[in-house]
């Protein structure tokens, strides 16, 4: 097995680099066996300015990969996808459904579009990006793994009424996030999770991974974890309770982790964990 790199391009905080910009997302680019392939593209504010710095030519990204339908991790795709050259994307078909949260205002609450902003034609006549719906857990390249749609056990699910989806008939309702998956990738260190923002919980995720792969452990957890949504105490103990137990070596956390879970995060996992903030890279 040949090393794999794990770079991260989007994030909400900026790494030491020089001339590196944060922004509200997230985007990673995953290097092995001489491919190399994206995971998520942020908003679209900082992917091609980070990318330029961190060495990053889209020209040999023939494959992108889409955690879930929202802005802030579908917002550059079409700036990954260019120069046009057929590049694949694997996504859930829900990706481009109609995506809003709901915001209070003085006049009451209103409904934010917050879903992909593209076209699924635009991209594929313009760009021609090459779209591979799954909904299955897949190999999308030689030791990566798409999960997939993955259960969600009620406990450790995340629980955000604001964030919507607008049916056809017209009507609001929370979003089931079908469309929210990770990827798994092997490495020579063993199993990395890599997640985009957790919407699924992340033991939930860790459990059906380990499940359809047969791994008890895992040796890194990267990326967006979602864990800012629950408030210290009992439940996110749990949660890291979780994580001792696949005997994760690497907690490295990025964009909806949040500071006060990031802080209990570094408290139980110390030596372990890391801020996956942009220009972050790492090789198993």
């Amino acid at each position: 097995m040949s090393q794999t790199k794990i770079t991260i391009l989007c994030e909400n905080v900026a790494g030491s680099m020089f001339g590196l910009i944060g922004e509200h997302g997230f985007s990673a680019l995953i290097e092995k066996n001489g491919e190399k392939i994206l995971f998520d593209t942020g908003q679209g504010f900082t992917l091609k300015h980070n990318a330029s710095l961190l060495g990053v030519d889209f020209k040999e990204i023939d494959k992108i990969a889409i955690s879930h339908g929202h802005y802030d991790h579908t917002g550059g795709l079409a700036d990954a996808l260019y120069p046009p050259r057929g590049a694949k994307v694997y996504l859930h078909p829900e990706c481009f459904g109609k995506k809003y949260a709901k915001i209070p205002s003085p006049i009451g609450d209103q409904h934010v579009f917050i879903g992909m902003k593209f076209r699924k034609e635009l991209l594929e006549d313009s760009l021609k990006a090459d779209f591979i719906f799954l909904r299955e857990y897949t190999e999308i390249g030689e030791g990566i793994y798409f999960s997939g749609e993955i259960p969600k056990e009620e406990e450790y699910a995340i629980k955000d009424t604001r964030l919507l989806i607008k049916t056809e008939s017209g009507e609001f309702i929370e979003d089931p996030f079908n469309d929210d998956i990770s990827l798994l990738i092997e490495t020579d260190k063993g199993p990395v999770v890599l997640l985009g923002c957790a919407h699924s919980g992340v033991v939930n995720i860790l459990r059906y991974l380990s499940e359809k792969t047969r791994y008890k452990e895992f040796y890194g957890v990267i990326g967006g974890t979602h864990l800012g949504f629950f408030p210290p105490g009992k439940a996110l103990e749990n949660i890291l309770d979780e994580l001792e137990r696949f005997s994760v070596k690497l907690v490295a956390v990025s964009h909806c982790t949040g500071p006060v879970a990031a802080a209990h995060c570094y408290m139980r996992f110390k030596e372990r964990f890391e801020f996956a903030n942009v220009g972050w890279s790492k090789v198993f």
